[in-house]
């Protein structure tokens, strides 16, 4: 008597049931089964969110004379995707060992039970705040994400219907909102696409800009392109090459959104490309090649005289110096040395005028503005650039890619030459826009002429076929 009267002296009794305060866990509880002796008072709480972890049982307690048993009514793994609001307390003793159980309501379907504290922890979970409007913008997939359907009360939220984020659209946001897991908000956007998808994605899979489609609008830029081409050259008195070059290195051009769409050439086409025509003075370019070639046999240097006969050939387009230069090698070394490089193996005969093709001189212009082939020197590159950009002669691309963005620049080489009742007209060029962007074009015009002396005639048409590509392109 004296032993039960201590025992109760120690640990009180409030409301007919013991007060503990031993260390708290369920394992006890779960090892011993329904075996269960005793338990506080329900203790309210103010209502908190809790989401379930581990695994175990959500219980019914069942008290009878000053005895409570613990009912298993469901396996927590099915409700592990939801919020249970805590809303009291009450410690169990089993076997000596306490552990405390909280009820808790759960906020998706309003089912209530006791759960064993060390299977909860504080925050929402499945849950999110109320839809706030966003400022419309345009995004991109960012790294391997899901898009998600939202379905369900703010209280018990779900997600579903995934489907895998494309790197080929442009998602827009319009609407936000906070989705809770675990005790931690997520910040969602809601993005529609013009393909019709819609749905929610968390914002750390996206990332702000527009989606190009570059193959998409490289074909649809050729297509404008060769198709204006083919118009201005449906007479077979015209040839055009055009072969767009990257953007200059940190330039704006380089730096937009669309560069890829301008990737060194995507964009080249051609009309009538590969028609054998009268070079005119354009084959002074094939000239510089050889000579560069030379150079890097140590065959030739920039002597004063070869650096003046350069100088005239280029700028002036003087016809002495590389005269001299088909005399001294012979021109059936330097046609050979060409087609070696994969340029036009026939463009210097004793019979006729040199001849060449549009495609011809773009490869030349193309290696000599990557510097590839002859051209690799860079000191040598820059100073024929350089005499390119001072020739005189300015009334074909020069001019007409000004009229299209005043303020570009272009480093080329014409050709005028009337014989035979035929005159010839071409211009072949590099061309650099003020934003950085960079094209080679060449344009090789032939028509009959009564006149006696070479006419510039149809540089106003290369100006022309100029300025509309430009448009077209850039």
């Amino acid at each position: 008597m004296m032993k039960r009267q201590l025992i109760a002296g120690m640990i009180g009794i409030i409301g007919g049931l013991t007060v503990l305060s031993a260390p708290l866990t369920s394992q006890a509880v779960a090892s011993s089964g329904s075996a269960v002796t005793t338990r506080t008072a329900t203790v309210p709480l103010t209502p908190k969110p809790y989401y379930s972890v581990g695994t175990g049982h959500g219980y019914r307690l069942i008290d009878q004379d000053q005895h409570v048993q613990l009912t298993a009514t469901h396996d927590l793994k099915t409700t592990s995707k939801t919020t249970w609001m805590v809303s009291a307390q009450t410690d169990v003793l089993v076997a000596g060992t306490t552990a405390r159980y909280y009820r808790a309501t759960n906020a998706k379907d309003g089912g209530q039970t006791w759960i064993a504290a060390d299977h909860l922890k504080p925050g929402r979970h499945y849950q999110a705040d109320t839809i706030k409007v966003k400022r419309a913008k345009n995004y991109i997939k960012a790294k391997k994400g899901r898009l998600f359907q939202m379905t369900g009360p703010t209280t018990a939220l779900q997600l579903v219907n995934s489907q895998p984020l494309s790197a080929k659209q442009t998602y827009r946001a319009t609407k936000q909102r906070y989705f809770y897991r675990h005790g931690t908000k997520y910040l969602y956007f809601y993005v529609t696409t013009k393909k019709g998808v819609r749905g929610w994605v968390w914002h750390r899979y996206l990332k702000a800009g527009t989606y190009y489609d570059v193959a998409k609008q490289q074909a649809a830029i050729k297509k404008k392109l060769q198709t204006y081409l083919n118009s201005v050259t449906k007479q077979r008195t015209t040839a055009v090459a055009f072969y767009n070059l990257t953007p200059k290195k940190d330039s704006p051009a380089a730096k937009a959104k669309q560069a890829a769409v301008y990737q060194a050439g995507k964009l080249a086409v051609s009309a009538h490309g590969s028609q054998v025509t009268v070079s005119a003075s354009t084959y002074k370019l094939y000239i510089a090649a050889y000579l560069m070639h030379l150079k890097q046999q140590h065959r030739f240097s920039w002597t004063k005289a070869n650096t003046a006969g350069i100088q005239r050939m280029i700028v002036q387009s003087a016809n002495d110096y590389p005269v001299s230069i088909l005399r001294r090698y012979g021109r059936t070394n330097i046609n050979h040395w060409l087609a070696s490089q994969g340029y036009y193996g026939g463009v210097f005969s004793a019979n006729h005028d040199s001849v060449t093709t549009a495609n011809s001189l773009m490869r030349v212009l193309r290696d000599l503005a990557t510097g590839k082939r002859a051209f690799k020197n860079a000191t040598d590159r820059a100073r024929i650039l350089n005499l390119m950009g001072q020739q005189i002669y300015r009334k074909g691309i020069p001019t007409g890619a000004d009229r299209a963005n005043a303020g570009t620049t272009v480093q080329d080489k014409v050709g005028f030459l009337a014989d035979y009742g035929q005159n010839y007209n071409g211009d072949a060029g590099i061309v650099t826009l003020p934003n950085g962007q960079r094209y080679i074009l060449v344009v090789l015009t032939w028509r009959q002429y009564g006149g006696n002396s070479a006419s510039f005639v149809d540089f106003p048409k290369i100006a022309k076929i100029t300025e509309k590509v430009q448009q077209i392109v850039y």
